[in-house]
């Protein structure tokens, strides 16, 4: 802890340190901007000219980050970034001033020191009966989740009978339910790509709410905890409270949200409830969630959420239901180590050890696009739920925009200095957009994903200047980090990468099985992959070496190939 406490203040420093375009340019920071609304702790900001820095800027929704006139080290004010949208960038004031109005302005990545709470929540795990004998012992692999075999079989006998009638859950989410609402400790649930993971997280609180429990629901971004909120809240009668603690999001919600919990008058009640709650908010002093109790702890993405944020919210409840998929992004950590990245999860070091439910049938994928990330990702026990495939108005003239293969390959020569940014490769990548809406695709079913933000920049850009109206704001163009979770019926993806030097340099990074998993299941109808002949051949050669994530995506180019022919 204390170590990646360190590492990140030294990173954020030195993004401080650095001149200001070159921060922007590296999309650390967003700026010059300007004020364009100011309501109570809030604010929402534009950029002062008409540049691309919004769309390019690493910094999300959840960020800790501060406000200045380009002096980061003594900012006016620090917020909560709160994402954006048409209206600007929206900032949620924690400490400090918010500006009235002015230009200039400049969001920078914050440092705030969470390792008091950190330290407070070790040492509870060390002190009280619940840490020392229950979640420690789990995290550390000493102990198994168990179930009540009693309220498990009714839950089989009640969801079977139910299905006779009007089929709604298949086996294995009916096997995740049941084992979690009988859980006696903790129950994991992987959800593969479009497999309903977030469909059995709220049945499941609806049911847990049914037998009078409080619920806390947690995880890694107020995105996600949203996201499950919202769920919940559609499947609960209006007379059960579902409540946010902490930041609440900028657009408009159908579950309450509060600052304080104890102002929500939600700590006294003896009434079910759901609460939603950041790992952080659970150990600070402002959310009043201190002596907060709760029956049953819902983590969702727990894939993302690091060992110690796990325990920091299950030191709130008695039971811990975790929803994650080990085999997409792990939490990101700056510190180092030889810890395999699915290892650095609470899901990956639980899973695999008796007490965790496999969700098999996935909703997005057709057959043929889920047939790679099923062999290699889920034991081959993937199953798809639909075969359509992508079928245009008028026939597409690109022959890679044909119906099949739902999966393809495009190797380009390329240019061999190529890093971060390959113009040939985002030049196809944006005909085929044009292709596909001029054959009536919906701008908004197309998404293009990229290693690096440059990469995504360039595609933007060449999207800009196209003459059908507003295609750069329709079409999703991101990295791969900000499409996890996301769909869309035609993927593009475009490696950018040439440089064999470089492709080696970062090997770990672009080769990382988890992000291809990613990647190639973002898709429900069709995926397209751009590459270059360096970028392959430097693929193949380190998969020699052998280099286990080189190896990976080489399977997938082998696979590619074999369905081409």
């Amino acid at each position: 802890m204390r170590r990646e406490v360190r590492l990140q203040r030294q990173a954020t420093e030195e993004i401080w340190r650095t001149p200001l375009a070159e921060r922007v340019a590296k999309g650390h920071a967003l700026g010059p901007l300007r004020v364009v609304s100011v309501s109570g702790k809030r604010l929402i900001l534009q950029p002062a000219d008409d540049s691309a820095a919004m769309a390019e800027c690493s910094l999300r929704e959840g960020d800790f980050v501060c406000l200045s006139q380009d002096a980061p080290h003594a900012p006016t004010g620090h917020f909560i970034h709160g994402g954006e949208d048409h209206a600007g960038i929206h900032l949620h004031l924690w400490k400090g001033e918010v500006p009235s109005a002015g230009e200039g302005w400049v969001i920078d990545p914050d440092f705030y020191d969470l390792s008091p709470r950190f330290a407070e929540a070790i040492e509870a795990l060390a002190m009280t009966a619940d840490g020392r004998d229950r979640i420690l012992p789990l995290l550390m692999g000493d102990t198994s989740g168990s179930i009540d075999p009693d309220v498990y079989e009714d839950a089989m006998d009640e969801l079977e009978s139910a299905d006779s009638v009007a089929p709604k859950w298949h086996d294995s989410q009916e096997e995740a339910i049941a084992c979690c609402v009988a859980a006696l400790d903790a129950h994991l649930v992987q959800g593969p790509p479009g497999t309903g993971k977030t469909r059995v997280l709220v049945e499941v609180a609806r049911r847990l709410i049914e037998r009078g429990e409080r619920v806390l629901v947690t995880g890694p971004t107020h995105r996600a905890i949203h996201h499950a909120l919202e769920g919940i809240r559609r499947e609960l009668p209006a007379t059960v409270r579902v409540a946010k603690i902490g930041v609440a999001p900028f657009s408009p919600v159908t579950f309450e949200c509060h600052e304080d919990y104890t102002e929500s008058g939600l700590l006294e009640s003896d009434a079910p409830h759901v609460v939603g709650a950041t790992p952080h908010a659970l150990w600070s002093r402002f959310a009043g969630l201190h002596e907060a109790r709760f029956d049953s702890v819902l983590l969702d993405e727990a894939s993302q959420l690091t060992p110690l944020l796990a325990a920091m919210a299950m030191m709130r409840g008695e039971h811990w239901l975790f929803f994650g998929d080990d085999c997409q992004l792990p939490p990101v950590v700056l510190g180092d180590d030889a810890t395999p990245p699915r290892l650095r999860s609470v899901f990956g070091r639980l899973k695999g050890r008796g007490f965790d439910t496999l969700l098999e049938e996935t909703w997005r994928l057709n057959e043929p696009l889920a047939e790679w990330p099923s062999a290699t990702f889920y034991y081959g026990r993937l199953t798809c739920r639909h075969d359509r495939r992508l079928v245009f108005h008028t026939p597409p003239a690109h022959s890679l925009l044909a119906a099949d293969p739902a999966a393809c390959l495009a190797v380009l020569p390329g240019d061999g200095c190529a890093t971060v940014r390959a113009d040939e490769e985002a030049q196809l990548a944006v005909d085929l957009v044009r292709e596909a809406v001029r054959c009536g695709l919906d701008p908004e079913r197309i998404g293009v994903i990229t290693p690096f933000r440059v990469q995504a920049a360039r595609v933007r850009q060449l999207l800009g200047i196209d003459s059908l109206s507003g295609l750069r704001q329709r079409v999703a163009v991101d990295t791969v980090e900000r499409y996890q979770g996301q769909e869309r019926d035609l993927i593009i993806i475009t490696t950018a990468a040439a440089d064999p030097r470089f492709i080696r340099l970062r090997a770990d990074f672009l080769f990382q099985g988890e992000r291809w998993n990613v990647a190639m299941t973002r898709a429900r109808l069709k995926t397209i992959v751009i590459s270059s002949e360096g970028f392959v051949e430097t693929a193949e050669s380190l998969a020699e070496e052998p280099h286990a994530g080189a190896s990976c995506f080489v399977s997938l180019i082998d696979h590619l190939r074999h369905h081409a022919c």
